[in-house]
């Protein structure tokens, strides 16, 4: 008999132990979960804050022009360094309109368009698009939102998922 109860607390021992185990998988599966999806909407307001940005340098840069009276090629200088001296990232080419465009018409020139306009390697954290028969540029994100730059026109259009 007393090995029969022995048996018995081994198996209810056991039993508990699975319980546990399936309880604590529920919740890790639970908080995992939840873990992904907050990446994902992470992933989601990066593209936005970025959409935010080039409206802002958009601006910046048409004003830009404006002011130093609707050139055909503008110097950007507003970026600096540490030390406080101003670096110019290079010239870029302005649309009639006052709207920058890439140098070419390519994934390679919309490429070197957003790290002119963004910050240089940018086009490194992104897949870029070229539709050469509209003149779009379009910058998708990892978590699959994107931002079509429309060339002729200035036109920022932000699409998420």
């Amino acid at each position: 008999m007393l090995s029969q109860q022995k048996a018995d607390n081994e198996l209810l021992t056991l039993l508990g132990k699975i319980f546990a185990l399936i309880i604590l998988l529920l919740v890790l599966s639970y908080l995992a979960f939840g873990y992904f999806v907050s990446i994902q909407q992470v992933g989601q307001q990066n593209i936005q804050v970025v959409h935010n940005r080039l409206l802002n340098t958009l601006g910046v840069i048409r004003s830009q022009w404006l002011i130093r009276g609707k050139p055909s090629s503008l110097k950007l200088d507003w970026r600096s360094e540490p030390e406080g001296e101003v670096e110019a990232t290079g010239f870029v080419a302005m649309t009639e309109g006052g709207w920058p465009i890439p140098n070419e018409a390519s994934v390679a020139g919309c490429r070197e368009l957003i790290d002119e306009l963004l910050g240089a390697g940018y086009s490194q954290q992104i897949v870029t698009r070229f539709n050469s028969s509209s003149g779009v540029c379009r910058y998708i994100g990892e978590s699959g939102g994107s931002i079509s730059y429309q060339t002729g026109s200035g036109r920022v259009i932000f699409l998420t998922r």
